[in-house]
């Protein structure tokens, strides 16, 4: 039974500008925005979330300076700890693929970190090792959740989501005039607008009594997760029982803010054989629908077609930088399926759009054994950026699908399967440094 409740968050001095300290998750910012958030304040999230910045090399120093900061900046009140245990409501009001304007609701809270094998924390990509010892050793060295992972419950019954609503009612931030003195804003890189306010009292305990009995689905976040549970066995073992629970933020499943978007596939560091060869070995499982020369930004429209294919969970755009030609190709074999679910794979996970570009265009066409693809594979959000790379002749391969849906990702997690190594990409992504968690104050 998942175990959520109010803490008293650390946050920034209200006096603080937010939009000069928060940071997005350290796992998408390159070397020049880095750079650029360091210079933004010394304050920023990012000097402590990320200490060791893209291309550098890690060393204990880095680690030992992020939490030397976090100390120095508790002791001047730049950092303030919530005097009342809450729940902190957010609000992101975002513009989607439609230009629509849209708005997630959700809240960070503390849960009591259970083990994968007991099923109250549900994974559903598989990690990498690399991610997990960077984390590991920022927790050793500060003792404190600087950014939430990102959860999904079910609320099939509507009763968080109302409570919620309630809540935000109260702070006018359900379409009224936020209150100045509890609702803080922030803005991201994007235009996007983040809004946090603390809930505390009797409907901060009603929302997290209502999770009790819920399932609750990693959205993004799975390396921080098995990290968090790493160290929290280490502190254990040490009689110490203060890192037994992890910051959260978790968010409905019927949300209708929730969106989420596929990442490509970008393939390097491998010999590539001809396109001629590729798409025979795809034969008879995949139909060429089309294809394009690269030139004059002909396949700029290839990655949106996907949409309007007959299945685009089963359609893929394919880009050979060598021959200068992407073209899409779409599952025209079931049977091609029937044979990955009698390789032990539930239906649900064979139809999902990652596992067929993984195991039948990667694996089948390229060679790349879905079980040994760390390093060779990069994954980029925007179509344009990846065809920008592409064409320029950073990679030897691209592949780019449709997104998988978040039902898809409940069925997968209820099998007890993961699906490849970032299937998902829920945006936006949470912002660091709109509340810190300090472990064991």
């Amino acid at each position: 039974m998942a175990e959520v409740r109010p803490f008293r968050g650390v946050r920034y001095d209200e006096r603080t500008d937010l939009d000069l300290v928060v940071a997005p998750p350290y796992d998408v910012l390159d070397a020049d925005q880095t750079d650029e958030l360091r210079r933004r304040s010394p304050l920023n999230a990012v000097h402590v979330d990320l200490p060791v910045g893209p291309g550098e090399a890690p060393s204990d120093e880095a680690y030992s300076r992020a939490a030397a900061l976090l100390s120095l900046w508790r002791q001047d009140g730049a950092l303030v700890r919530d005097e009342e245990p809450a729940v902190y409501l957010v609000d992101q009001t975002y513009r989607g693929p439609d230009g629509a304007a849209h708005t997630r609701r959700g809240f960070v809270a503390r849960l009591t970190l259970a083990a994968l094998d007991e099923r109250i924390v549900l994974p559903h990509e598989k990690t990498h090792a690399g991610p997990k010892v960077d984390r590991l050793r920022l927790y050793r060295a500060t003792h404190a959740d600087i950014s939430t992972i990102f959860l999904l419950y079910p609320d099939d019954d509507g009763a968080v989501t109302a409570e919620l609503g309630a809540a935000a009612a109260e702070l006018g931030m359900g379409g009224g005039e936020p209150d100045p003195a509890a609702v803080r804003a922030a803005h991201d890189g994007d235009g996007n607008v983040h809004r946090v306010a603390a809930v505390r009292g009797e409907r901060a305990a009603r929302i997290a009594s209502l999770l009790a009995g819920q399932s609750l689905y990693v959205a993004d976040g799975h390396h921080r997760y098995e990290t968090a549970l790493a160290y929290r066995d280490e502190r254990r073992a040490a009689g110490d029982h203060s890192a037994d629970t992890l910051m959260v933020y978790l968010c409905s499943m019927r949300d209708p803010g929730l969106m989420v978007f596929p990442a490509h596939r970008m393939v390097k560091g491998i010999e590539m054989p001809p396109m001629a060869e590729v798409l025979g070995r795809l034969e008879p499982a995949f139909t060429v629908v089309s294809r394009e020369s690269t030139e004059g930004g002909a396949c700029d429209g290839l990655v949106d077609s996907l949409e309007d294919t007959a299945d685009p969970g089963r359609s893929f755009a394919l880009y050979f930088p060598a021959e200068k030609t992407c073209c899409v190709v779409a599952l025209t074999d079931a049977g091609a399926l029937e044979r990955l679910a009698g390789e032990g794979m539930s239906p649900e996970a064979a139809r999902l759009s990652v596992t067929i570009l993984h195991r039948l265009i990667l694996g089948d066409g390229l060679g790349i054994d879905p079980a040994h693809s760390e390093g060779l594979i990069d994954y980029v959000v925007s179509p344009g950026e990846a065809l920008r790379r592409l064409a320029a002749g950073e990679y030897a391969f691209g592949a780019f699908l449709t997104a998988t849906g978040v039902e898809e990702v409940r069925a997968v997690a209820d099998n007890g399967e993961t699906m490849p190594q970032k299937s998902t990409f829920f945006y936006p992504k949470l912002l660091t440094g709109l509340v810190f968690d300090v472990l064991g104050d």
